[in-house]
């Protein structure tokens, strides 16, 4: 009996011995990969290699093994350790785990859809467990960070947050003084005037953008001397920069005549008329939040003549001055074509408003028709039976002789044999006869289907 045990024991050890070198041989293939990837990635959503080897080991290790990866010298597997831990639902001391990722700043490669990215092993682990750690243990990461400096991007996020305390408050205020500018605006949160002058030294810097990030906290009269200025500098631009954004925004905060006029130069013959449009988009959406009046005539301006609003403009204006709305809304339709803010839901909206207010809108739609995009007439295309009568009709029969894109021609094909017109239905498989031998397989399949959805033989 004692020999039968001893051969068992043996023989498992060595099932065990050949599952470990399996594995093993997975994990090496992985460090050759060397890249962090989820079950999708790239335009098609394909599975990797590299995932279906996660998954190998995830379902075939032991969890003392997968607790033991979690040391491994390569930081791809660190993370797909700590991953397969959580999925298999292990019992581990999270906090530990994520106190200790606080040292872990290995750059790693990861790819999750389409985008290819480089991070720190350490915020990888601290954005996975989340969920895991108690707010105790947050707190302590908290301080850690800002304690040690950390150059994991999570302190970053910190300083920008309106997490504040008085202990977190003295750790941001040493980095400040050490000279790091992003603790520098962290520190403008807590609004101690002994820090003012320290927070303003960031409107001396090239790059602007924490500076006007910060005003919102310290925003008061004496700044205006110095947004006036910058706002002259910008004029005759040749280039646009993103801390515009954040300057247009904490200008728009002012609300008074001040920043009427200031924002009023953006229509001022010094302004570089290339560039123009940018600075149109940022003010634009720096006021969209001001529901009550005080920016109109300049939201108006800029919607009316220049084509530029959004959803949330576009309805502040309709309630403040309708008949002046409808007029943008038509030029909004007109040239539903170019580039505007919240795009799709704000044409859409242009277009359900002025058929409620009983705008003739099937002569916009006519006149666009010969060179619609894909976007345009997918937003008229969902109005179309609340417009159209005989002449659009014909104008959809008559565009279809010559349309080779299937994702306007399709749904014109179903729109029109729905009519169950005889006359229609001729038309429409004449053109399709003359036209199919232009279009690509895939249009000619769904354009085939559509014939057989209504019943018509081709």
């Amino acid at each position: 009996m004692k020999k039968i045990f001893i051969l068992l024991t043996f023989i498992f050890a060595l099932e065990s011995c050949h599952a470990d070198g399996k594995i093993n041989s997975v994990l090496n293939k992985m460090r050759e990969n060397n890249c962090y990837m989820g079950s999708a990635v790239s335009e098609d959503a394909h599975t990797p290699e590299q995932y279906m080897l996660y998954k190998t080991v995830r379902d075939s290790a032991t969890g003392a093994k997968l607790k033991k990866l979690l040391s491994d010298k390569n930081g791809v597997i660190r993370a797909y350790a700590l991953q397969a831990l959580i999925e298999r639902n292990e019992k581990m001391d999270w906090d530990k785990i994520a106190l200790d990722a606080l040292s872990d700043t290995e750059v790693i490669e990861t790819m999750f859809g389409c985008i290819i990215m480089n991070e720190m092993v350490g915020d990888i682990f601290l954005d996975v467990l989340e969920s895991k750690i108690s707010q105790n243990t947050k707190q302590k990461i908290d301080i850690q960070l800002l304690k040690n400096r950390s150059p994991l991007n999570h302190a970053i996020f910190l300083l920008h947050s309106e997490t504040k305390s008085p202990e977190l408050y003295k750790l941001t205020k040493q980095w400040a003084l050490e000279g790091n500018e992003v603790a520098i605006f962290a520190l403008a949160k807590y609004q101690e005037k002994d820090d003012y002058e320290l927070i303003l030294s960031l409107k001396d810097k090239k790059d602007k953008t924490l500076f006007f990030e910060a005003c919102p906290y310290i925003l008061n009269d004496s700044l205006k001397p110095f947004f006036d200025e910058y706002m002259d500098s910008i004029l005759p631009s040749e280039y646009y920069y993103s801390e515009w954004s954040d300057f247009y925004n904490s200008l728009a905060m002012f609300k008074d005549e001040f920043s009427r006029k200031e924002l009023l130069k953006v229509f001022s013959p010094k302004i570089n008329k290339k560039i123009q449009k940018y600075h149109l988009k940022y003010i634009a959406d720096a006021l969209s939040s001001y529901s009550d009046g005080f920016y109109d005539d300049i939201l108006f301006e800029i919607w009316g003549k220049y084509n530029i609003a959004n959803l949330t403009i576009a309805k502040n204006l309709y309630n403040h001055d309708k008949n002046r709305a409808l007029d943008c809304m038509i030029a909004t339709v007109n040239n539903s074509d170019e580039y505007v803010l919240d795009f799709e839901k704000f044409v859409a909206f242009c277009i359900e408003t002025l058929l409620n207010e009983n705008y003739d809108v099937k002569q916009i739609f006519i006149k666009k028709l010969p060179d619609i995009t894909v976007s345009s007439f997918k937003d008229f295309f969902k109005y179309l039976n609340r417009f159209a009568d005989d002449s659009v009709d014909q104008a959809l029969l008559n565009h279809l002789k010559t349309e080779q894109n299937g994702h306007i021609a399709i749904p014109i094909y179903d729109y029109l044999l729905s009519k169950n017109n005889s006359l229609i239905t001729s038309q429409v498989s004449e053109i399709y006869k003359k036209n199919k031998a232009t279009y690509m397989d895939w249009v000619k399949q769904d354009v085939k289907k559509v014939f057989e959805k209504w019943g018509v033989a081709l």
